[in-house]
This record gives C-alpha cells, sequence and structure tokens, in this order.
C-alpha cells in the first residue's frame, strides 16, 4: 500500500482539486481580512467594529454577550464572533454584560444581559441576538455602562435607559430602572457621550463636560460626593474628548489626560491614591489623543511617534502591557508596538487598533477576553498580542503551513469526518488547535466556512 499522508480511500484525482479550492479560499479570506475601525471593552468581552458596518464580539458569553446563537451560552473558546443581524453598525459599545450599536439609519440595537431593561426593547429578558430599542430612530452614537445605557440623538440631546437606582439616566428621577428610553434632562448639545458602571457624562459643543448618577467615589467632577439624578456640568473645566471608568471619568484637552473620581492603585494617575471629585492633571502626558478607562487602570493613545500608548493603575495580570504585573501611580509604555491607532480598557484586560485595522489585547484572559484562541482561569498576557479572527492556512496552529498536516486535515474536512477522523496522524509537533472541536470553531469563525459537522 502506498505510504502517504493522505487517507488511502481519497486518491489524488479527489482530493487535489477541492483541497486546492479550500486552500485558495482560506488564502483568500486571510488576506482580505476586514479591518477593525472600532474597538470596545465589557467587562470580560471585546467587541469590535468591521469597516463592512458588521460587529465581531469574543470573550465572556455567560450573558449572550457575543450576540451569535450559535454560540453557546458560556462559550469562552477566545475567538471572534460574529454579532448576528447587524451588518450597517456606525458605532459600537461594550457594557459590563450587554453591548450596543448605533446603526447607519439611526435605530440602535442591543444584545447581552437585560435584567434591569438595558437592552431598551421593553423587556428583562436577555437576548443572545441583538433587539431594536423601542423609540430611537436617529441616533447617532452609543453607549454602555454598568446595567444601563445611552443613545446620543442627533441635533444633540440624549436618551437614556435600563437601570437607574443612582440617576444614571439623567432624567431627574430614581426610579430603580426604566425599560423605555428617557430624556437626559438639561441637554441640547452634546456631542459625545459615556456611560461607567454607575454613571454618566456627555461632551458638549462648547467643550463642557456634564455628568449624572453615582457619585460616592466623585466620578461626576462636580466637587462633591453626592449622587445626581441630572447633569451636572464640571466648574471652569473643558475638554476635546471623555471616557467614563468604572467608578472613575478621564478626559483629554491639549494633549493632557484629566481625571477624577475613584483613585484605587493610581488609575487617575496623579501619583497618589487619593479619590478625587474635581479633575486632576495626569503625570507625565502632554500629547494624548483619546483616553480610555477601565475598572482600575487608565490607558491614553499619544500622537508620539506613530502612536504609543501609555497605562498607569492597576497592573495585575499584565493590563499596562509593560511586561510586568505590578501597579504604577504614573503612566507607564505599553511595549511591542508603537502604531496604535485607539485604545479600550476592560475590567482587567486592554485592547488596541493598530494601523491597517488589526487588534492587539493583553491582561487577564480567564474568560477568552483578549481574542487570541485562548483562555483559561490563569491565562494572562503581559504585552499586546494580536487577536482573532485571522483567517490562514496553518490550521492545526502549530506556525507551519504543511501539506502533511494542514493539507491532511483540509483533505479530511473536505471528505465530511469528524473527530479523531480528521486530526489522527495529522497534527504537528506544536500543534495547538489539536481537536476537531478546535479546528472546526477555526474553520467556521475565522475563515467563515459553513456547514462542517459537529
Amino acid at each position: 500500500m502506498p505510504n502517504h499522508p493522505f487517507d488511502s480511500q481519497l486518491c489524488p484525482t479527489r482530493w487535489l482539486a477541492p483541497l486546492g479550492a479550500l486552500l485558495f479560499s482560506l488564502f483568500v479570506a486571510g488576506t482580505n481580512a476586514q479591518p477593525y475601525t472600532q474597538i470596545s471593552a465589557g467587562e470580560n468581552h471585546t467587541c469590535a467594529l468591521l469597516d463592512s458596518g458588521g460587529v465581531h464580539c469574543w470573550g465572556d458569553n455567560f450573558r449572550g454577550q457575543l450576540g451569535n446563537t450559535t454560540a453557546l451560552v458560556g462559550d469562552e473558546s477566545g475567538r471572534a464572533i460574529r454579532v448576528l443581524n447587524i451588518s450597517t453598525a456606525a458605532q459600537i459599545a461594550a457594557g459590563r454584560e450587554h453591548n450596543c450599536a448605533a446603526l447607519k439609519n439611526g435605530t440602535v440595537r442591543c444584545w447581552g444581559y437585560n435584567f434591569r431593561g438595558q437592552l431598551g426593547d421593553g423587556s428583562t429578558a436577555a437576548n443572545a441576538v441583538p433587539v431594536q430599542v423601542v423609540g430611537i430612530s436617529n441616533a447617532v452614537a452609543v453607549a454602555a455602562g454598568g446595567d444601563h445605557s445611552c443613545a446620543l440623538i442627533a441635533g444633540g440631546t440624549i436618551k437614556c435607559w435600563g437601570y437607574n437606582a443612582d440617576g444614571e439616566l439623567g432624567a431627574g428621577s430614581t426610579a430603580f430602572s426604566s425599560l423605555s428610553a428617557l430624556d437626559v434632562v438639561g441637554i441640547t448639545n452634546a456631542i459625545a457621550i459615556s456611560a461607567g458602571m454607575l454613571h454618566t457624562c456627555a461632551l458638549l459643543a462648547n467643550n463642557r463636560v456634564r455628568c449624572w448618577g453615582y457619585n460616592n467615589f466623585g466620578a461626576l467632577g462636580d466637587g462633591t460626593f453626592v449622587n445626581r439624578n441630572a447633569p451636572v456640568e464640571i466648574s471652569s473645566f473643558v475638554a476635546t474628548a471623555i471616557d467614563a471608568g468604572w467608578h472613575h471619568t478621564c478626559a483629554t484637552y491639549s494633549g493632557s489626560v484629566y481625571c477624577w473620581g475613584s483613585n484605587t492603585n493610581g488609575l487617575l494617575g496623579d501619583t497618589t491614591t487619593s479619590a478625587r471629585n474635581l479633575p486632576v492633571q495626569s503625570q507625565g502626558i502632554n500629547a494624548a489623543s483619546q483616553v480610555a478607562g477601565g475598572e482600575i487602570h487608565t490607558c491614553a493613545r499619544l500622537t508620539l511617534g506613530p502612536g504609543e500608548l501609555r497605562c498607569w493603575g492597576n497592573g495585575g495580570d499584565g493590563r499596562l502591557g509593560n511586561g510586568e504585573t505590578l501597579n504604577s501611580l504614573s503612566p507607564v509604555r505599553v511595549l511591542g508596538y508603537d502604531n496604535f491607532i485607539a485604545v479600550t480598557a476592560g475590567r482587567q484586560h486592554t485592547c488596541a487598533l493598530i494601523d491597517g485595522g488589526s487588534a492587539k489585547c493583553w491582561g487577564r484572559n480567564t474568560f477568552g477576553q483578549l481574542g487570541n484562541g485562548e483562555w483559561g482561569p490563569t491565562s494572562a498576557e503581559r504585552a499586546p498580542l494580536y487577536t482573532a479572527p485571522k483567517c490562514e492556512l496553518d490550521i492545526d496552529g502549530d506556525g507551519a503551513i504543511n501539506a502533511a498536516t494542514d493539507g491532511v486535515i483540509a483533505t479530511r474536512v473536505l471528505a465530511g469526518l469528524t473527530g479523531t477522523n480528521v486530526t489522527a496522524g495529522a497534527l504537528g509537533v506544536d500543534a495547538t488547535r489539536t481537536t476537531w472541536a478546535q479546528i472546526r470553531l477555526f474553520l467556521e469563525r475565522a475563515c467563515g466556512v459553513v456547514g462542517l459537522k459537529p
């Protein structure tokens, strides 16, 4: 019997053409992967907006955060999954365990956890498929917080829905929650919004900042620690960009970063750990174009060089990206890359877009929130790494393209084989995708192959 790496029942005339077709399709998919234009990190998951208007999410899916019913609840494979029923998104926002997208037609769709009505569909039922927010038809941006959501409406007004016990909705009351979108009082000229865990902020056309909601740590920046159910303006302060973290808020102006609120582990960047109810300047930054707040760490994108990143605060799991796990009271440089174009901070992880539209993530990876196809209770990365999806000919993930391994796997898949009939004797020594389940997920999610058997 001829000794060759392919199944004996498959003669060359049967496998060469389909194998070539599949490999070519994988090559095309990999080289023509759509770039990401925005990235947003939730508590333990991440979502990214595709240039086409589609959305990918990866990480924790216990509440349906990944937006795709083909992904099992609790699926934490760490592979990017395409969100269903969204192909024309203009902007996205990841909340604690839910997400929202503003579509190009002005409507808003949300998915994931909904116990407080944060999906805005009039119910409290979680939904793994995006549902349309009732009563909004002219949104230009969205924000997703702990259990509440907001939309910036064309013309400068804001509507919010969901949890409201601390005044997060800015509607002038502390009704426990609202299943429908409410008008934020007193704002008619907003140009940007951002939602923290229990508070919300808006940037106005005159560069003023107004915030509302939970204020026990000073995250509203009004000089008090009093919760507000309606927007309050930060006195004598202007900004060009804002971002609300868990219990702190940051803004940029003229290249500097200013933060206020909780200062656990030094996440305000003022070299102290004292909470601040007024803006303080983060030290050592004078060329910032964007800032992102996580739970207890903060990052900023600089215009230095092609686009450097600085992070500060809690360094656990390597979320500061400097190769260490130590806390830092002042900004440290993210290692490994200098062409960052945007940054986002989750609870214990950080992600960024780089030139060309790829994503890099670092920090805790317990739920696969880094998107690199790995996850586990001790999984973490201390420096940026490439995030899925990336379709490639290296099907077994051993770092090499080999006809005796990847070619065999492709041939067996084309023949309709499953399980160990696909992997037996066809894995490279350093293969990282070693089971049929892992290979099938890779082919489906990274390469778009359909119709594979379980």
